[in-house]
C-alpha cells in the first residue's frame, strides 16, 4: 500500500510523463540521438545504471592513433634469457681465460717432449748435414720452450676460438650468431692454410736463398734461438695474414668497405702490403718481404671477388623481397 501511495504522489507532481506539472514536453529526439537518450532512461527506470555508449567516430579516431608495431626480423632478435650482469660477465671472462691458458700450458708441456722431432724437421729444410749452435748457456733451453709454446698455441687455437665465440655469443643477434658460426671454421682453416704455406713454400725458399751465400771463407752458423724464433714468427705471421679475406668480407658485411672503393685503391693497397710485410717479417731483407707479399696480394684479389659476389647476392635478395 505504501508503494501505491508513493506512485500516486509522484504522478500528482510530475504526471505520467515523468516531467513536472505545467512543464512543456521536451521535443522528441530524432534518429540515433533518440535511441541513445532512450537507453539511459530505460535503464534508470529499471533501476540499473548503464554507461553511456561511445560513438563510432570516437572508435575510429582511437583506431587511427593506435601505435603500429613493425615486425622484427628474426636476425635482429637477441635472446633476453641469456643476459648477465657485469659481475657475471667478468666471472665468465676469467673462467674462459683460465681455460685457454690451462689448455695452452698443458698442450705445450706435451709438445716439449717432441721438440727434438720438430727441430729435426726444421734442420732438414737447410740440409741433412746442417747443425745449429748456441752462444749462451740458456739459449738452447729458451729455444726449446719457445718452440713448445708455439706448437701448443697452434694446437689449442680451436679451443681459443670456441671460448671467444661462447663469451660473445649471448650479446649477438641471431643473424650475427649464424655469421660467426660460419666464420670460425673458415678462420681456423685459413690460419692452418697460412701456416702450411709458410712451412712448405716460404721457409724452403728462404732457406735456399740465405744458404746460397756460403762459399770460400763463408760458413753459415745459425744459432738455435734465432732459427726457432724465425720459424715460429713466420708460421704465426703467415697464419694471421691468411685471415685477410675473412676480415675484408666481414667489413663489407658491416658496410665499412665496398667493392668500388677497394678496387679504386688497389695501388695504395699494394704499397701498404709491402710496407706491412717489411715491418712484421722476422728479417729486414727484401727477399723475405717479397715472398710474403705475393700471397697477400693474391688474397686481396680473392677478397675483392668475394666482396663483389656478396654484394650481388644481397642485391638479388633485396630485389626478390
Amino acid at each position: 500500500m505504501a508503494d501505491i501511495e508513493k506512485v500516486k504522489t509522484s504522478e500528482l507532481f510530475y504526471g505520467k510523463s515523468g516531467q513536472p506539472a505545467g512543464a512543456k514536453p521536451a521535443p522528441a529526439a530524432s534518429g540515433a540521438a533518440a535511441s541513445v537518450s532512450a537507453e539511459p532512461e530505460a535503464s534508470a527506470a529499471a533501476g540499473v545504471w548503464a554507461a553511456p555508449p561511445v560513438s563510432s567516430a570516437a572508435d575510429a579516431s582511437e583506431d587511427e592513433y593506435e601505435p603500429q608495431i613493425e615486425p622484427v626480423s628474426d636476425d635482429e632478435i637477441i635472446d633476453s634469457d641469456k643476459s648477465l650482469s657485469m659481475s657475471d660477465h667478468l666471472e665468465e671472462l676469467r673462467r674462459r681465460i683460465l681455460v685457454c691458458l690451462g689448455s695452452w700450458i698443458a698442450v705445450s708441456c706435451l709438445a716439449y717432449s717432441r721438440v727434438d722431432f720438430m727441430l729435426a724437421k726444421i734442420r732438414a729444410l737447410a740440409g741433412d748435414n746442417f747443425t745449429f749452435v748456441y752462444t749462451s748457456p740458456t739459449e738452447a733451453f729458451t729455444a726449446y720452450i719457445k718452440l713448445a709454446l708455439t706448437a701448443g698455441l697452434v694446437a689449442v687455437l680451436p679451443i681459443i676460438f670456441y671460448e671467444t665465440a661462447a663469451f660473445v655469443n649471448p650479446g649477438l643477434k641471431r643473424g650475427e650468431r649464424r655469421l660467426m658460426l660460419r666464420l670460425i671454421p673458415c678462420g681456423l682453416a685459413f690460419f692452418c692454410l697460412g701456416a702450411l704455406f709458410a712451412w712448405f713454400v716460404a721457409l724452403p725458399i728462404m732457406w735456399k736463398f740465405f744458404l746460397s751465400f756460403q762459399g770460400a771463407g763463408i760458413t753459415a752458423l745459425w744459432t738455435i734461438g734465432e732459427v726457432v724464433g724465425f720459424v715460429a714468427g713466420m708460421l704465426l705471421i703467415c697464419g694471421l695474414i691468411f685471415e685477410l679475406p675473412l676480415l675484408i668480407i666481414l667489413a663489407a658485411r658491416m658496410g665499412l668497405v665496398t667493392y668500388e672503393k677497394m678496387a679504386a685503391g688497389r695501388r695504395m693497397t699494394y704499397f701498404l702490403i709491402l710496407l706491412l710485410t717489411a715491418v712484421v717479417t722476422p728479417t729486414p731483407d727484401a727477399f723475405t718481404c717479397l715472398v710474403v707479399s705475393v700471397p697477400i696480394a693474391a688474397l686481396f684479389e680473392l677478397s675483392l671477388l668475394a666482396v663483389r659476389f656478396q654484394e650481388k647476392a644481397l642485391c638479388r635478395k633485396s630485389a626478390g623481397a
